[in-house]
């Protein structure tokens, strides 16, 4: 009996060292899960903060690029109003020129300078008229450039999608 009793004794700690083994396994499992499932987060988090620097850096490059096309759709607009600010003084001069003209030649001289003045004053109102055309229409081509071509990157929905992180995720993974 005293045998029965010592081999009940081993069996039952057996079993408690089996239960501790197996408390100790799930405690390491658990403990193994949560440890897992936090790097799974800090990765995901990680990639988020990752999109959005590069949503970030896409606007940026787009702000750049829609700076470039004011500069360089400004240097056709400076120049021609330039050219407007010069012909129109040189429509003034030729204005008074025609108008106030004091010329004593021949009526055959006067003529061919009465044609040569109106000649220019064509010639002046046809640059004028151009110069205003070509600084209209930059201005149309910027307008369209911007609003067509060089817009802000807006984030797709599967974008948008891919940068979130549910929990589920990662219970489904392999």
């Amino acid at each position: 009996q005293a045998q029965a009793l010592n081999h009940a004794a081993a069996r039952g700690r057996a079993d408690t060292e089996a239960m501790e083994c197996l408390a100790g396994a799930a405690a390491l499992g658990v403990a193994d899960f949560q440890y897992n499932r936090g790097n799974f987060f800090y990765d995901r988090e990680l990639r988020l903060k990752k999109e959005l620097k590069l949503q970030e850096f896409k606007v940026e490059q787009a702000k750049l690029w829609r700076e470039d096309v004011r500069d360089l759709i400004s240097l056709s607009e400076y120049k021609m109003h330039v050219y407007l600010l010069v012909n129109v003084l040189l429509l003034g001069h030729t204005v008074v020129l025609w108008c106030q003209g004091k010329f004593v030649p021949p009526d055959w001289l006067m003529a061919g300078a009465g044609i040569a003045s109106t000649g220019a004053l064509m010639c002046l109102l046809l640059s004028i008229w151009m110069a205003m055309h070509a600084a209209v229409a930059a201005q149309g081509y910027e307008v369209r450039l911007l609003t067509q071509m060089v817009r802000l990157p807006i984030p797709t929905w599967p974008e948008v999608e891919a940068c979130r992180t549910c929990a589920s995720d990662f219970e489904q993974q392999d």
